[in-house]
């Protein structure tokens, strides 16, 4: 039954929650147009909720009968899932995580259920509330609440409470003017005033006013401060610098974080961000998220994060601003030293690609996990194909890989190794020999100074193809044995006949055929310089310990036999160990019959041997006339050149021997004879 008699008072209370409800459930349509979707469901809940609320008041004051206390029961019910509503709405603007907790979401679910359930039974147990027939101020259905309710409604008090408290901290978080949004906020608490007074003045019906409040809350922040609301939704979340623009550009307001990083923000309401901050205009208008802006102390650099936000039609553009300044730096510090070591690469890659046909890493296993793609122009593999196979793979048996392992071992102990003539087998199945430098790769981390073998984390192999040169040796080999052979042969004869004929001629002829003979003898004696020379021609040896003192006697006991009539004088160490081969000994030869041959007549020879802390001094010197220039430039530097050579190949095996066993030879000045001095590296040994 509805009441027949319309009064004022009636008017008033049925029209100012009547209304209420229609603003919330009208707003809904506009909150659905948020377009952040947890706001959205929040913020749709608490008007939903509170309009069906407000509404079922109306009706309340507007029935008369028994159904009153029903829709008054229901009403309560949606009167309480309100507080639940605004904790998700206040959770979710403020960007807090509470609303998605599944612990608070099943507590806040069952208390909500239990307190449903307090109500429902009411007319049972009437500790919720009771009701009388009032007549002031008009004849309505008066609701007289017991202990369960005010419990209820202290809960819902403080639950309401606690959501407050995290929309105003958020707002003084945002660094925005938010007192309009701070206003609307404050007219949700003012209806619980009314609920107090309410229960002094008899003139004021008690009952609850919470929808009015939340009207005005939909009505100010969706229609009224919309584009405000959703700024402040978006940037309130720390201090941090934001500009809040128009779809236009233009600036609608910005946050005090945002003023102290750019005073040039400061009252610019209205004006166009690309007049105010141009580098921040052309960031947003671009890919680039990075703005750098100059100031006292050099860049700085802001990382540009812009949002769009929307109400219905209305559009916020919030531009937050973050100091990445450091975090910019070390990056662009990382790109510069990225280019360094591209450029690095770069040339090593250059440098190898010139010195070495490709390049091989191996672990301390000997597996690859590094190899350059020219390994494709050499043995036909593609490198990833090659990486983290073992070094076998390349190998053409057994034997060729348990003697790259034995290398790969003595590289662990921290040597360096050359190593010449090595078989490789192709893709194809073809064998190609090659030459390779196989070092050790430290630690990176462990200073160079204090490295130890532990540190080895593998090795690193430059490879050279050595099929050109060992192509190139073997002709010259055929070549000189070829050119041997028959030098020797022919020389063989005529030295026969000019013997003969120096024997059975007489006068200038004897004497001319006797030049035969020495000529003859000379060029046997290059053919065979030239064949030690082919026999020593290894370009990387490696060195042993070796004590040149018992060589130096066996050589000098060799001079005095063939040279009988030459005075040798030897001084010497009982030791004196140098790194070098024995194969010095022919060097040291021909320095020594050299000075027997071209010492004074008779000759005279001085050997001594002395060392230093580095180097093992051997010195031949003789009392001849002295070493021809031409003779003393190949001693000094090798060289043999059409034009300037010497008279037989000896003294140049002796420069190429010496040298190529990391030596030196001098010829030092001196007014009279010939002072050779071999200077070899000292063994540690």
């Amino acid at each position: 039954m509805i009441v027949s008699a319309v009064e004022p008072a009636v008017v008033f209370y049925v029209g100012s929650f009547f209304i209420s409800g229609l603003v919330c459930l009208l707003g809904l349509r506009r909150a659905w147009t948020i377009s952040d979707r947890e706001v959205r469901l929040g913020l749709a809940g608490l008007l939903g909720t509170t309009g069906i609320w407000a509404v079922l008041k109306s009706v309340f004051f507007l029935l008369d009968g028994p159904l009153r206390e029903g829709v008054y029961t229901v009403g309560l019910i949606f009167g309480f899932a309100t507080v639940w509503s605004w904790l998700y709405f206040s959770s979710a603007y403020t960007g807090r995580e509470y609303h998605r907790n599944t612990t608070l979401r099943r507590l806040g679910a069952s208390v909500f259920l239990a307190v449903v359930a307090v109500k429902l039974t009411n007319p049972f147990h009437r500790l919720y509330f009771s009701t009388t027939e009032a007549t002031t101020p008009f004849r309505h259905l008066a609701i007289d609440h017991g202990p369960l309710h005010w419990s209820a409604t202290g809960l819902s008090y403080v639950l309401a409470a606690v959501g407050i408290f995290m929309i105003f901290e958020h707002y003084l978080r945002s660094g925005y003017d938010t007192r309009p949004l701070a206003v609307l906020s404050v007219l949700l608490g003012i209806p619980v005033v009314l609920d107090m007074v309410a229960l002094a003045i008899p003139r004021l019906i008690n009952v609850i006013y919470a929808p009015l409040g939340v009207a005005a809350f939909a009505v100010g922040s969706l229609f009224v401060f919309e584009r405000r609301f959703l700024a402040v939704q978006n940037t309130g979340q720390d201090d941090q610098a934001a500009i809040f623009l128009s779809e236009d550009g233009q600036i609608r307001d910005v946050s005090a974080a945002a003023i102290r990083e750019f005073p040039a923000l400061e009252r610019t309401t209205g004006e166009r961000i690309a007049d105010v901050l141009p580098a921040v205009a052309r960031v947003l208008e671009s890919d680039d998220q990075i703005v750098e802006v100059d100031d006292e102390d050099g860049s700085r650099y802001y990382l540009i994060s812009p949002t769009k936000m929307t109400i219905g039609d209305s559009v916020v553009r919030v531009v937050s601003l973050t100091d990445v300044t450091e975090i910019e730096r070390q990056r662009r510090r990382l790109v510069r030293r990225e280019r360094e070591l591209n450029e690095r690469n770069e040339l090593y890659r250059a440098v190898i690609a010139a010195s070495f046909a490709f390049v091989v890493r191996l672990d301390r296993d000997g597996r690859i996990n590094y190899v350059s793609p020219s390994v494709e122009e050499v043995i036909g593999y593609a490198p990833e194909r090659l990486d983290s196979e073992p070094i076998g793979r390349v190998h053409p048996d057994e034997e060729t890989t348990a003697q790259a392992m034995e290398y790969l071992d003595e590289v662990l102990t921290g040597e360096s190794l050359q190593v010449r003539d090595f078989p490789l087998e192709t893709k194809m199945g073809r064998t190609v020999y090659t030459d390779f430098r196989i070092v050790p790769i430290y630690d990176a981390s462990v200073p160079a100074d204090e490295r130890t073998p532990d540190d080895i984390v593998g090795a690193q192999t430059m490879v050279r193809d050595a099929t050109a040169r060992r192509r190139r040796e073997g002709l010259i080999s055929v070549t000189n044995r070829v050119l041997r052979h028959n030098v020797r042969n022919e020389m063989t004869v005529v030295n026969g006949y000019a013997e003969m004929l120096a024997d059975r001629l007489d006068g200038d002829a004897a004497s001319k055929a006797e030049r035969i003979v020495e000529t003859a003898d000379r060029l046997l004696a290059i053919s065979e310089s030239a064949r030690r020379i082919e026999e020593n021609r290894d370009q990387s040896p490696e060195l042993d310990a070796v004590d040149v003192v018992p060589l130096i006697d066996r050589l000098v006991t060799q001079l005095e036999d063939r040279h009988w009539d030459t005075a040798v004088a030897v001084d010497t160490p009982d030791a004196a160990v140098a790194a070098t081969l024995p194969r010095l000994e022919t060097a040291l030869w021909e320095i020594l019959e050299n000075a027997a041959k071209h010492g004074g007549d008779p000759a005279s020879v001085e050997v001594a041997v002395a060392t230093t802390d580095q180097q093992v001094v051997i010195t031949v010197e003789d009392d001849g006339p002295g070493l021809p220039e031409d003779e003393r430039t190949v001693l000094a530097a090798g060289a043999e050149e059409p034009l300037v050579h010497g008279q037989g190949l000896g003294l140049w095996l002796a420069y190429y021997l010496v040298t190529n066993l990391r030596g030196e030879i001098e010829v030092p000045e001196t007014r009279r004879g010939t002072i050779v001095e071999v200077r070899l590296p000292r063994s540690d040994a």
